[in-house]
Formats: C-alpha cells, structure tokens, sequence
C-alpha cells in the first residue's frame, strides 16, 4: 500500500508540472517588442528610404533682388527714325550668375560741349506705368531714348551719354550714336525723353 500512495504521489506530481507547462506555452496577449526588431521597424516620422523630407522654412528660394550695375553691362542699340523723332535703345544685359528684377525708370544724361544750358541735357521720363520683370542671366532688356533733331539751326551734339540703370545711383558711360538734338531743358512737353525699361534687347 505504501508503494502505491508514493506512485500515487508521483503521478500527482508529474501531472501537475505537465500542466503548469500547458499554461506556460498557451499564454496569448501582445508580447514584448524584441530590441532588434524594435531597431529595425521604421519610426512612423521617418522618411522613406530614397526620399527628403520637405521643409517649410528655408528650402525656398528666396526672390531675386534688383538688378545693380555690377550684374548689368549698357551698350548701345539701334537708332531708328527719319527727319522727325528718332528713337535709340540703350541694352541692358546681365552679365552675372543670377537672375535679378527689373523695373521702373532709369536715367540718361547726355553730355557734350558747353551749351548756355550747360554741358549735361538730362531727360525726362514719360508718363508710361513701368512693368516688373526678371531678368535671366545672359538676357537684355532696353531703354528707348526718343530724341528730336534740330529743327533749325546746328542744334547740340552729345560726345557720350551717362547712363544709370532703374533703382541705381551709378552709372556706365556709353557712346552716342551720333546727330545734333533739339535741347528742351526744362519744357513742359518735351520732343525728347525715355521710356520705363522693357524687356528684350529692343523695342
């Protein structure tokens, strides 16, 4: 009999370790995230592999400036016109690396012999509503100065003109394309003028 209570005893033994086992290895519910694979999972604000994330500050380009005269070279363009008024352009290229904003009014001032109006004629500006544009760099963009020969008389002829781009206080010194002008100083409508610049190499 007492070998049978110890059997007994065994077998009790035995069966209740056989079921804690059972309960180990049915347990169920989310496990414990593995070190390795919680490195390895990509974090919800990562960006995905090959691409950049975007930015709301400073990933803009910021706009371009106004041209100054160290991005512009002035050269001088066509003249057109017969015995009346005659137009000549005054170019504006940009010689720089980057792309700078034109508009406005620039300034001519031709410059010749001593005159009793003295040896600086500086035109007026008409009443166009200038336009805003961006200049590319190797594009040109024009003045138009229109100018009245004398109608009577030798008139007074310019050696070069001071030219001062929009926006600008300096100024490049070009060539005059030649012919006597009717000076105007100071007259309520004047022949002779220049126009907002304006895109393009002329008008």
């Amino acid at each position: 009999m007492s070998i049978n209570r110890r059997s007994l005893a065994a077998f009790v033994v035995a069966g209740a370790a056989a079921l804690a086992g059972c309960q180990t290895t049915t347990v169920t519910g989310p496990s414990p995230a593995h070190p390795s694979a919680a490195a390895s999972t990509p974090s919800a604000a990562a960006p995905a592999s090959g691409t950049v994330p975007s930015r709301t500050s400073g990933s803009e380009s910021a706009p371009a400036e106004r041209c100054s005269l160290d991005q512009l070279t002035a050269s001088l363009g066509r003249t057109t016109g017969e015995a009346g008024q005659r137009h000549t352009a005054v170019v504006w290229t940009n010689t720089s690396r980057a792309a700078c904003v034109m508009d406005g009014f620039g300034g001519v001032d031709l410059q010749g012999p001593d005159d009793p109006m003295g040896p600086t004629y500086s035109l007026p500006r008409t009443s166009e509503t200038p336009q805003s544009f961006s200049l590319a760099p190797g594009q040109a963009a024009h003045t138009t100065i229109t100018w009245l020969p004398p109608q009577d008389g030798p008139g007074w002829t310019p050696s070069g003109m001071l030219v001062t781009p929009p926006n600008e206080t300096r100024s490049a010194r070009i060539d005059w394309p030649g012919g006597a002008v009717l000076r105007q100083d100071g007259a309520t409508h004047p022949g002779t003028y220049i126009g907002p610049v304006s895109p393009g190499a002329e008008g």
